[in-house]
């Protein structure tokens, strides 16, 4: 019951942090996608399953919330958390490098998901050039988000899996 209740309040913890950082951030050229980091860590440091899921359930309420191609996001959030598990015994999660690294790659990987799917099913709208400096912002927060993400399962008792 405590796992649940820690990948439940984990859940809809990141969703309310991403919708901070939007409306404090948004006006300005910085563009954070702290849900997308929290999917990656999710992938890293617990494994395919739960970075799959995870992904699928933060995929769900983003597009829930959103006005945009319905399930676009759960799609991509998914196999983030998915494609993280499968490279979690090659990478070291505790690594700031890796951390920084892999959410540039991770990043750059989703927009272009995003920006082509998006556009395919929907070719109307622009995209506005701060969503280039993403990449960049996220490598920078992801370490600190990997740490926090870490410290919250320490306090809860839940602990990764051995590789």
């Amino acid at each position: 019951m405590k796992r649940v209740l820690y990948y439940l309040i984990t859940l809809i913890g990141i969703i309310w942090v991403q919708v901070l950082a939007n409306h404090w951030l948004g006006g300005s050229w910085v563009s954070l996608n702290v849900v997308f980091l929290a999917v990656l860590y999710f992938g890293l440091a617990r494994g395919s399953l739960v970075g799959q899921l995870m992904g699928c359930g933060w995929g769900l309420l983003t597009d829930a919330s959103s006005l945009g191609v319905m399930g676009l996001h759960t799609l991509i959030y998914a196999a983030s958390g998915y494609t993280g598990g499968l490279l979690r015994r090659q990478l070291d999660a505790t690594k700031v490098w890796t951390q920084a690294l892999f959410s540039v790659g991770g990043t750059v990987a989703y927009l272009t998901l995003y920006l082509g799917l998006y556009h395919f099913f929907s070719p109307s709208g622009s995209v506005s050039w701060h969503i280039a400096v993403q990449p960049v912002a996220n490598a920078v927060f992801a370490p600190a988000e990997f740490w926090l993400l870490e410290r919250w399962a320490e306090a809860w008792g839940i602990f990764p899996l051995e590789h």
